[in-house]
């Protein structure tokens, strides 16, 4: 595979998955993050930008939309992908998540349908579509990092868990404390967490800083590839 497009593919699906608990009473108390945009800078190692992700949040009734596109900038290559989601207000459990990825002249698509009462979600690739049994209040990866969010900002503990991401992944999370780190030259505060979660070659760690501000807003995702370990900042 072309390594290009393995950094951003890899890059893609590490924003996505940074993104506990089963009981809906739990996020009873969230205020949703309404019409909020945040925009990254996607940076090779040295520093040179690569692209751009931005994330997006509106409020329907009683459902919570998100958005996530990633346009890669890489030279004589086209990869863009956006990611959606709609879930429940209260609890936010999912109910709809839709990817789209362009690379170079192909494109694919896939959806996934909840229903949370029967506990089933239906997967829909193309002509082909797949049911299968989810756990109580499953969250799509979108909608997960929402919900972390959500707990973190509560000042709730934060414990290993799963998302649904065409199968259950098991997702372990280490919070690794306060301290300082450089955001384009500058230092700042925030709070370190670790994800880890298994890959094709093994278990493969996404660090993520949190600011301290009311909606504990991530600022800086590092991404490890085959490559190097790709930076995605707050603009």
């Amino acid at each position: 595979m072309n390594p290009l497009k393995l950094a951003a593919i890899c890059m893609t699906g590490c924003l996505l998955l940074v993104l506990p608990g089963s009981a809906r009473a739990q996020s009873s108390d969230f205020a949703p993050f309404e019409g909020e945009r945040l925009v990254y800078r996607l940076l090779w190692p040295s520093g040179i930008l690569l692209g751009e992700a931005v994330f997006e949040v509106t409020p329907q009734g009683d459902e919570l939309h998100f958005e996530a596109t990633l346009e890669a900038r890489l030279p004589q290559y086209r990869f863009n992908s956006t990611f959606s989601a709609v879930a429940e207000r209260k609890g936010l459990c999912s109910l709809q998540f839709h990817q789209k990825i362009e690379e170079g002249k192909e494109t694919s698509e896939e959806s996934m349908e909840f229903d949370q009462k029967a506990h089933r979600v239906r997967r829909i690739q193309g002509r082909n579509t797949t049911t299968a049994t989810i756990p109580e209040c499953a969250r799509d990866p979108l909608t997960f990092l929402y919900y972390l969010r959500s707990r973190a900002a509560q000042g709730q503990a934060v414990e290993s868990s799963r998302i649904h991401y065409g199968k259950e992944i098991a997702l372990e999370l280490d919070q690794d404390g306060t301290g300082t780190v450089a955001v384009g030259g500058v230092q700042k505060p925030g709070e370190k967490l670790e994800v880890r979660f298994p890959a094709r070659n093994g278990e493969r760690t996404v660090e993520v800083w949190f600011s301290s501000d009311p909606a504990r807003t991530p600022f800086l995702f590092t991404v490890p590839t085959t490559l190097a370990d790709f930076r995605a900042e707050l603009d």
